[in-house]
């Protein structure tokens, strides 16, 4: 039976280094064998901005989308890409723009474990 870990991510990837202890947990939890689910909300949904450059952190875009080609789900809450101006179209290629009651109540309740990273 395949455990489950949901990650929820409500901090923005230039605020602090949480999306960065994200991409690391979940690549520890895949590598131990876990299904893993990443739901993006509040300032959470940034990790998904197509076209991060950051110069002198690590792009967490970029691992996002290495993390999904091993079977990592990242989805965030469209409500909260409106009110920030993040249009459909402008997520990486591996991230979903879903709904919290849609997306992260069925993670939360297929999931054995469920961290949250938050500010």
């Amino acid at each position: 039976m395949t455990r489950t870990l949901t990650i929820h991510i409500r901090s923005g990837t230039m605020m602090n280094m949480d999306a960065n202890i994200m991409v690391k947990l979940a690549r520890a939890a895949t590598d131990k064998g876990y299904k893993v689910n990443v739901f993006g909300y509040g300032e959470g949904v940034t990790a998904i901005k197509e076209g991060q450059d950051p110069r002198r952190f690590p792009n967490v875009g970029r691992a996002m989308d290495e993390l999904a080609k091993q079977g990592v789900t990242f989805v965030v809450c469209e409500t909260c890409c409106s009110a920030r101006g993040i249009r459909r179209g402008e997520e990486i290629k591996t991230a979903k723009i879903g709904s919290l009651t849609n997306d992260l109540s069925r993670f939360v309740a297929e999931s054995d474990r469920m961290v949250t990273l938050a500010r």
